[in-house]
């Protein structure tokens, strides 16, 4: 019994408007995310490279090496997003040691990425230090972030959101299945404009079924981040959440099985058949990360039985998890952004790093390291939801759709003067425009979510009732 006379102990609360967890779940399922979407990029530029490079002997090898220990670091990344969010049984340590460890061997493998294309492939010092870089960028953000205290008191182990984390799960659903549907209609639109009975070729109707499965499947991943976002019932939100993931696992076999059907009835060799499987990998990937979220804490709830805490909405109402996905997008675009700088804007290989870390068109780079410096600090001040997290977040928003348009207006301007019917002899309009309409998604959606209206309410979980006399 407590002694009356002692004062009580002083509980150790969470910063005020921040999730128990600080939302570092949303790390967690972004780095599983990554771990897929490297490793499978890292297999398909090692095919592409024996196939199409013509490499030989011990250029080969080097390669591989490189690629080889890409995926590895995709796997530990991997790793240690599952071991963020639901921990491992037996593990020595807490839930940042996964963490702790892909940074180390992220650390590591960087810099022998740098050693074999300076000593084996004859690299420049000055592409050597652009490729070491942007490979750092970011294990050395996770590890200055992680040792924040706000991050490092998790290291034992770490609550869960008040909320359980749906609302940000919602958030990131909301967000990645707008990306997605911006994405499959635009295949749709490209198949539609096909010339001539192209479409009715039987290979070419398979990929029509296949993009027309994806479209359905990124609708009902828009309803669950949606349904999680303006209802109460976590119920509701959950039933939704494995609906999608359902479907998504589903459709990426059916949409995999086709494309595979597809490159067998053209005559495609070894290449196409690893294209088919890379996607087919990167498909599957999401939709059993979120089965697999929603599962854990609602068996978690299952086992707690009558004594599971009745859950209410995080403080944050999800923002923390937009700030994380904030973050991890200006990592990868300032990976690619930083390489650039040493290969020079004109150069094939600079064009390739452009098309994934995102591209200024012809104006000065400096635009797009603008917008990455702003995107981290929006991301980093949601995070902490900081009293100037909301302005800063919109401000971010607003530049990035302003910038965008700006860097882009030549590019709409083009295809605003050559009248929409012009469009179907030049699909590259198409590709174009739909590029820069998936690019305001982000900046766009986060304006309406930080200045969305929330209501405090809390979330009741369903009790039995108990047994009559």
């Amino acid at each position: 019994m407590a002694d009356p006379e002692q004062p009580a102990a002083v509980v150790d609360l969470v910063d005020a408007g921040v999730p128990a967890d600080q939302g570092l779940s949303s790390l967690g399922l972004l780095m599983q995310l990554g771990g897929h979407v490297l490793g499978a990029i890292a297999v398909f530029l090692f095919a592409l490279a024996l196939l199409v490079g013509g490499a030989r002997g011990t250029t080969t090898l080097w390669i591989f090496a490189i690629f080889a220990s890409s995926c590895m670091r995709s796997m530990f990344q991997l790793a240690a997003g599952k071991q963020l969010v639901f921990g491992e049984a037996g593990t020595i340590g807490g839930r940042l040691t996964g963490m702790r460890r892909y940074i180390t061997i992220a650390i590591v493998q960087s810099v022998a990425v740098a050693a074999i294309a300076k000593l084996a492939l004859d690299a420049s010092i000055e592409v050597d230090l652009g490729i070491l870089a942007g490979l750092l960028v970011w294990p050395v953000t996770l590890g200055v972030l992680m040792r924040l205290p706000r991050f490092a008191r998790f290291d034992a182990d770490m609550p869960i959101a008040e909320d359980k984390g749906f609302e940000g799960a919602s958030i990131l659903m909301t967000v990645l299945g707008l990306t997605g549907a911006g994405g499959t209609l635009l295949l749709l639109s490209m198949l539609f404009r096909m010339p001539g009975n192209e479409l009715q070729r039987g290979p070419n109707i398979l990929v029509l079924l296949s993009v027309i499965m994806l479209f359905v499947r990124s609708v009902l991943h828009v309803h669950a981040g949606l349904s999680g976002l303006r209802t109460t019932s976590l119920d509701q939100s959950v039933e939704a959440a494995n609906r999608y993931a359902n479907f998504g696992v589903i459709s990426s076999f059916c949409a995999g099985g086709a494309l595979l059907l597809y490159a067998m009835a053209s005559g495609t060799q070894v290449m196409g058949i690893a294209i088919v499987c890379g996607v087919c990998w990167l498909l599957i990937a999401w939709p059993i990360i979120v089965r697999r979220f929603f599962a854990d804490r609602q068996f978690a709830d299952l086992l707690a039985g009558g004594t599971a805490p009745v859950h209410r909405r995080a403080p944050d109402a999800g923002l923390t998890w937009l700030g994380w996905l904030l973050i991890a997008l200006a990592a990868w675009s300032a990976s690619f952004l930083i390489p650039n700088f040493a290969f020079g804007n004109g150069s094939d290989v600079a064009q390739l790093v452009l098309a994934f870390g995102g591209n200024a068109g012809d104006h000065s780079l400096w635009w797009s390291v603008g917008l990455v410096v702003l995107e981290g600090w929006a991301g980093f001040e949601l995070v902490r939801m900081s009293p100037h997290s909301k302005i800063i977040a919109t401000v971010y928003g607003a530049v990035s759709v302003a910038v965008t348009l700006y860097l882009e207006w030549p590019t709409l301007s083009s295809m605003t003067s050559h009248g929409t019917s012009s469009w179907d002899s030049n699909p590259g309009f198409i590709v174009m425009f739909g590029a820069i309409a998936i690019s305001i998604i982000l900046p766009v959606a986060t304006i309406v979510l930080v200045q969305r209206k929330i209501a405090p309410a809390a979330r009741a979980r369903f009790r039995e009732k108990p047994a009559s006399p």
